[in-house]
This record gives structure tokens, sequence and C-alpha cells, in this order.
């Protein structure tokens, strides 16, 4: 016997999902020669499917998830930056050599020159033969 509206609303606010088996019966009443009963199962039938997504877009809306999201898009974009930038250092080790020794020379210039902020106040020597620096 087919139920009624109330037996259905209690039902679905009873289970808001209903088991894979009550799925296949609400089908099989859908396609049923009962145009009423076809019709309520029919209902039904778009309910849980909408609830099921309902249910998904929550999932997916919760602050917690976009925080995470967010988080491990981020560790991936660093993780990906780095690979490139180590890469690029690997195809082109000459001039990293060249810059990083000039980067060197500088900063040791300006720790022997003792920091001081004129140019030209002092002068600093480097002797590559004997491997020496001295400031004058």
């Amino acid at each position: 016997m087919a139920e009624g509206p109330d037996e259905i609303r209690w039902r679905v606010a009873r289970e808001q999902n209903p088991t894979p088996e009550e799925v296949e019966e609400l089908k099989r009443r859908a396609q049923s020669g009962d145009e009423v009963e076809a019709t309520r199962a029919q209902i039904e039938l778009t309910r849980t499917e909408m609830t099921e997504t309902v249910d998904a877009l929550q999932e997916k809306l919760d602050p917690e998830t976009l925080k995470e999201q967010a988080r491990t898009r981020a560790k991936e974009a660093a993780r990906d930056t780095g690979s490139q930038f180590v890469e690029a250092l690997r195809q082109n080790p000459v001039p990293v050599a060249i810059i990083g020794g000039l980067l060197g020379l500088a900063i040791l210039g300006r720790i022997l020159s003792g920091g001081e902020e004129r140019r030209g106040s002092k002068t600093v020597t480097f002797d590559l033969r004997r491997g020496r620096v001295w400031a004058e």
C-alpha cells in the first residue's frame, strides 16, 4: 500500500540518507503504473539527491576545509618554486658562480672597510697570488 504524504515526510525527516536498497525501492516505485505513488517516489528521490548535493556543498565550503586546501596549495606552490629555482641553478652554474663570487667580494670589502658609509675612504686590496687581503 502506498504511503501518505505525512508518512513520507516523517521518513525523510527521520532518514536523511536512505540506504541503497531504499533508493532502489524508490526508483522501482517511481516507475510503477500508479501515478500518485510514482510521483511521490520521484519527489522523495529528488529530495534525497538534493540532500546529498547540499551535504557535499557544505563539506566543500567548510571554513576548515577551505583553509586546509589553501595551505596545501601554498605549500605545493612554494615547493614548485623552490624546485624550479634549484633546477635553474643547476642548469646555469657559471653565472651562479660569478654572481656568488662578486657578492662575496662585496661583502668582504664591506667587512674590511669597517662598514663605513663613505665610499673611497679606504682601499681594499686583494692579492690573489699570495692569498692576502688588506685595507689602506
